[in-house]
């Protein structure tokens, strides 16, 4: 057991280290940067002459690093290890850890409960589908599933601010909370947080439920097809523990895994949904970032998915072991079966002697 963990945290800082340096320098070579950016939008203005816009974008980002990529790699990465991922090239004065924190609490409240709503719908739906698959009820759901995962979250989106938002004002459309709210742990602040989300919480889980549903599907349809669970019904064991020890637990490996790297994915936050609803997410400043070329806050929000992505699979790794201890020793149970020295004497040609 110790050397599966060590080999599965050396994996886990190996592929940090490699998707940190991938993205340092994919996101230096793109094109344009926030000083060309800020630079356009005072041309735009008007009234300014280029050597007063030169002058105004230098007070406020200062000296821009001018030296070698693998110079500013080096430095960058020790100053991660010392837990500073700098401050935001748009908002100099913000810190790019103090942005990542207030936008966190928003992404887990949405996509966080979206995701363990459309998680458990998806099972129950899905195992319902392969249980029964000549039921009026999965004839219908196969093609409604099939459809809703094949439609994209930010479409449903657009339709649900056009339907609940625009034309009959069920739901706002915009924002976490409303402006004439207190914020704090009280009821006004809180009711105002679930009625805000709900709309977006909505489009999220439409579509994703039936992703799961079909994985589910597949999954135990796969397992009842299985030997063992053939064989543990012939040899008479309850419909509860067959369900249960054979077919649950191994159903529920794949779709295990699905979850831990949703889980990891979802710290990136959704953005498509959380820039139609203007929802204060990660995935809200993530695309903020991309289109304003802030590389600060990109590189931030590109390592916090990194690194949630391979800790949920790393905790996946620890729990697959107690689920089934062969992952850790996979030829433990491979035993060499001989005959027996009478069973070669019931043959065919044995008998009819």
């Amino acid at each position: 057991m110790v050397g599966y963990l060590a080999r599965r945290i050396l994996m886990a800082f190996v592929t940090i280290f490699v998707v940190v340096t991938i993205s340092f320098y994919m996101v230096r070579l793109m094109p344009g940067n926030p000083m060309q950016f800020l630079e356009a939008q005072l041309e735009q203005q008007g009234g300014v002459s280029p050597d007063q816009i030169r002058q105004q974008v230098q007070a406020i980002y200062g000296v821009m690093p001018s030296g070698p990529l693998w110079q500013q790699y080096l430095t960058y990465v020790g100053n991660i290890f010392r837990g500073d991922f700098g401050n935001s090239m748009l908002n100099p004065g913000q810190s790019v850890t103090s942005i990542i924190a207030s936008a966190l609490p928003w992404t887990v409240i949405l996509v966080g409960v979206s995701l363990i709503i459309s998680f458990i719908i998806g099972l129950v739906v899905g195992t319902i589908l392969a249980a029964y698959p000549e039921s009026l009820f999965s004839r219908i759901m196969t093609g409604v599933v099939s459809f809703l995962s094949a439609v994209p979250n930010y479409l449903i989106a657009i339709i649900l601010i056009y339907l609940l938002g625009d034309l009959h004002h069920v739901f706002p459309i915009s924002g976490a909370y409303s402006n004439n709210t207190v914020p704090g742990f009280n009821f006004p602040f809180i009711g105002s947080v679930l009625y805000h989300a709900l709309l977006p919480m909505a489009a999220y889980v439409i579509v994703s439920f039936g992703a799961w549903s079909l994985a589910m599907k597949g999954s135990v349809t796969t397992v009842l097809g299985a030997d063992y669970v053939r064989a543990a019904e012939a040899r008479g064991l309850g419909g509860r523990r067959v369900t249960q020890t054979y077919i649950g637990r191994n159903a529920m490996l794949p779709m295990v895994t699905n979850l831990a790297i949703s889980v990891g994915y979802m710290f990136g936050g959704s953005v498509f949904i959380e820039t139609y609803f203007a929802y204060p997410g990660l995935g809200y400043r993530l695309i903020n970032s991309v289109n304003s070329r802030d590389y600060s806050l990109m590189m931030g929000c590109f390592i916090l998915i990194t690194i949630s992505v391979v800790v949920s699979n790393f905790v996946v790794d620890l729990i697959y072991p107690v689920v089934d201890p062969r992952i850790v020793k996979p030829g433990a149970r491979r035993t060499k079966i001989t005959p027996k020295p009478e069973a070669a004497l019931q043959t065919p040609e044995a008998m009819n002697a």
